[in-house]
C-alpha cells in the first residue's frame, strides 16, 4: 500500500486549507476593526465615547459610562431611545440643547448616537 495521497484528495485539502485560512484572517481583521456581525462595532462605539467627551456632552447629560454628571439635559442612563431619535436630537437639538448638524459629520453623529443608545440601555 502506498503512503501517497491521491492528487484529487490533495487538491481538495489544499482548497479547504486556503478557505480556513481566509476565514481566520477575515475574522481577525473584523476583530481588529471593531466590526461585528450586526454592523455595529466597538470601534464606532469608542469613537462615540470620545466624541461625547470631546464635545462635553456630560456637562449637560448624565451618562455613567462616560462620567457625565450634568443635570441640564435628560439623563441618558436607563433610557430606551432609538438611534434615529438620538440622531435627530444631536443633529437638530431641542430646547436648551443646540443642534450639532453643522458641526459634526454624519459619521460622527452616527457614532455618537450609537454610543448613547448602547450605553443608555445599561
Amino acid at each position: 500500500m502506498s503512503d501517497k495521497v491521491p492528487s484529487r484528495k490533495a487538491f481538495t485539502l489544499g482548497f479547504a486549507t486556503i478557505g480556513m485560512t481566509f476565514a481566520m484572517v477575515s475574522g481577525a481583521m473584523l476583530s481588529a476593526t471593531g466590526a461585528s456581525a450586526n454592523g455595529t462595532g466597538s470601534g464606532e462605539i469608542e469613537r462615540g465615547r470620545q466624541l461625547f467627551q470631546d464635545w462635553s456632552c456630560g456637562t449637560c447629560h448624565v451618562l455613567k459610562d462616560a462620567g457625565g454628571q450634568g443635570h441640564i439635559g435628560p439623563a441618558l442612563d436607563g433610557n430606551e431611545m432609538t438611534k434615529a431619535y438620538v440622531v435627530g436630537r444631536i443633529t437638530g437639538g431641542q430646547g436648551a440643547m443646540p443642534g450639532f448638524g453643522g458641526m459634526l459629520t454624519e459619521e460622527e453623529i452616527d457614532n455618537l448616537a450609537l454610543y448613547i443608545v448602547e450605553n443608555g440601555k445599561k
